[in-house]
């Protein structure tokens, strides 16, 4: 499902704007989605039930209080009021419905089975037969900071690129088929990192789509890998994230530009991949300790 139609779905079901969404896994059909959803008034009756399908949503409320009144299958749930820190998990094949009697601002973390069954076969673990939190959720301070990262990304425009949303998708994955799954993470991770030929072809690719927005899935490919194995190798080769990589060759590549005075930094930003020149100013001044134009200035010829 492309995210403008995840948008409009909740966006009808739960009668706000569409949400910003995020979408991983970009070359498969089994994705994985990440929306923000807010609403800053409180509202009459009950959202929409959910199509029912097989798959999985989980809440994150980045404000309290949160959606108290749940009802799955047709019938009223007692769940406890959550607060900051906390997680709600549920059922999308129970048509799930909510009360929309008070504001709320999450994130909702949408997995479907299929994309659990193709995720776990290419970690090579065993199938993970659907989700389960008792009384729906609770404490998790690993999806309380995964979903900070995804709505932070979301207000910086450009930092959502699709490598990244690999990289959140991956270490979502990871938790949730052990902390609601009950399967171990074990097998191929224990393994080293990449071949020599492997990390000089994936550090080749990443430098020339420095303009674009490669995913881990694209370049774990080109490697003869699963994206999983894949980003998990890289990092035992390079010591960062295939993303943290990424940035890191783009202000590396700003820096051999700015050294050209008729390179406007508009132009710089463009060309390095970086959505317009404030994305491109905050990302090296924070790589950096000062602007591209202080930088400039300091070192020019």
């Amino acid at each position: 499902m492309p995210a403008d139609a995840i948008e409009d779905d909740l966006a009808r079901r739960f009668g706000i704007d569409p949400p910003l969404t995020l979408l991983a896994r970009k070359s498969s059909k089994a994705r994985i989605g990440f929306s923000r959803m807010r609403s800053s008034r409180p509202m009459r009756g009950h959202s929409l039930p959910a199509k029912p399908q097989e798959a999985f949503a989980f809440w994150v409320p980045l404000s309290v209080p949160f959606f108290s009144n749940l009802w799955t299958a047709g019938r009223r749930r007692e769940v406890p009021d959550l607060r900051l820190g906390d997680v709600q998990l549920v059922d999308l094949g129970e048509r799930p419905v909510v009360s929309l009697d008070i504001p709320f601002d999450s994130l909702r973390f949408y997995v479907t089975q299929v994309a659990l069954d193709e995720m776990a076969n290419e970690a090579g673990i065993r199938r993970v037969k659907g989700l389960y939190a008792p009384n729906f959720g609770g404490r998790d301070l690993v999806m309380f900071g995964l979903a900070q990262a995804v709505a932070g990304a979301m207000e910086q425009s450009g930092d959502g690129t699709a490598m990244f949303a690999d990289c959140i998708a991956l270490a979502f994955f990871t938790h949730i088929v052990r902390a609601y799954g009950g399967v171990r993470i074990g097998g191929r991770n224990a393994r080293g990192g990449l071949a020599a030929w492997q990390l000089q072809r994936a550090r080749d690719l990443i430098n020339v789509n420095l303009a674009h927005d490669p995913s881990i899935a694209e370049i774990a490919h080109e490697c003869g890998l699963s994206s999983g194995y894949f980003a998990r190798a890289f990092k035992q080769s390079t010591g960062v994230s295939p993303c943290q990589w990424l940035t890191k060759m783009r202000v590396e590549r700003a820096k051999e530009l700015l050294k050209d005075p008729r390179c406007e930094l508009a132009d710089i930003a463009l060309l390095c991949g970086f959505v317009d020149q404030s994305h491109f100013t905050r990302v090296f001044s924070r790589s950096e300790g000062y602007s591209p134009g202080r930088w400039r200035r300091v070192h020019r010829i």
